[in-house]
Order: C-alpha cells, then structure tokens, then sequence
C-alpha cells in the first residue's frame, strides 16, 4: 500500500482559503498591499503585538508554517497570471489603435457610419467622436488616436533622433 502524497507541490497547494481568518488575511496583506513586510501583514491582519519586534518575530513563525508558504505562493501566482491578462489585453488595445484607419468607420458614401463607431472592435482606436452644424446639415467627425504612438508602445518603432530629422519605422510580422 502506498502512501499518499502530503508534500504539497500539486498545482492545487495553497487555492483554498485558510480556516483561520487571521492567517488568511495575513497572505492577503503579505501579497497585496504589505507585499513582503511581514510584520506590517501581521498587524494588518488582525494581531495587536506590543512591539514592532514581536510583529516581526510572529511574522517569520507564521511564514515558516507549509500551509502558509503555499497559499501565499497561490495567491502570488494568481496575482501574476491577472498582471498577464493585463499586459495581454494593452497590447491587443494597442495593435486595434495601430492597425485602424479612418475608413473603417465610414459608409459607402463615405460618412461616419455611427453603427460602426458603436459596436466595430476597432471603436478603442477612437479618441473622439464630435456633432457639429454645418450649413445647415449635422455632421459627425472622428478622431482617431494616434497610431504611430502605438506601435512605438508596442516596440514596433525606432525613432531617430529629431536631430536628423528622420524616423525609420520597422514593423515586425508575427
């Protein structure tokens, strides 16, 4: 018969919330907005030590317990794969405001078409959208964001100097 593994290093470690409130709030606190102050977690959470020493003894006593290390490792992963998500989402947004032209927006007579500034996916590249009289006639305009800013957000761009008085684009196909 074989044991049962209790070491903890399953994916699972750590995912769920700790029983005791306390200690699950410390992890919260010690990955969150007291990122690695131990001490400053350990008041944060609850406890009332009399000195800022004791915090920082209690602190490490609580660090050192297995079930704490692995739900603070959970919820630095966890932390990590939002950040991801994030950097993943800017850059998308940022490939949209690079890649849209004004066209995209327009009908076949060529004038703003508003179905298509509503609900197009392209919509983030649009930095303002203006109503205005003219001749008597309501006129929609469109301001695209700038798209060269983007693709040097994006890394795409080299800029040279203003010196020389000229920019080198590279856009690099994936």
């Amino acid at each position: 018969m074989t044991k049962p593994n209790n070491n903890n290093n399953n994916d699972t470690a750590g995912a769920d919330r700790l029983k005791n409130t306390r200690w699950e709030a410390f992890c919260v606190h010690y990955t969150g907005k007291h990122r690695r102050n131990g001490a400053a977690a350990y008041r944060a959470a609850g406890y009332k030590p009399k000195t800022p020493e004791v915090a920082t003894v209690c602190a490490i006593a609580l660090l050192a317990k297995p079930n704490i290390q692995a739900r603070i490792k959970h919820l630095n992963d966890e932390a990590l794969k939002i950040e991801q998500l994030h950097a993943r989402d800017a850059v998308s947004r940022l490939a949209v405001i690079a890649t849209a032209k004004i066209t995209d927006f327009l009908d076949e007579r060529g004038r703003v078409d508003m179905a298509k500034v509503v609900s197009s996916p392209l919509s983030a590249a649009i930095q303002e959208v203006t109503w205005q009289k003219h001749k008597g006639k309501e006129e929609v305009r469109i301001k695209l964001k700038d798209d060269m800013k983007a693709l040097e957000l994006l890394g795409l761009t080299l800029k040279e100097p203003e010196a020389t008085g000229q920019n080198n684009v590279f856009i690099i196909e994936a």
